[in-house]
């Protein structure tokens, strides 16, 4: 806890850049073009997913539905 505290104001800064950076593109491009980053990123994402639940070995009955 007392790293999340001391770190707190370095992360913040980074995830509002993360969100600046995506609206700046987002206001920027076409909407064909953000769809088409949107799939892209949630393939990598569903992809990541299962790679983080196989890695805990959630398999079976600990998996999500």
């Amino acid at each position: 806890m007392e790293f999340i505290i001391s770190n707190f104001t370095s992360y913040g800064s980074y995830v509002t850049a993360i969100i600046s950076a995506a609206s700046i593109i987002a206001a920027v491009t076409p909407t064909p073009k953000d769809d088409e980053a949107v799939s892209k990123a949630k393939t990598y994402v569903a992809k990541a997913y299962k790679l983080i639940d196989f890695l805990a070995l959630n398999i079976l009955k600990a998996k999500d539905k």
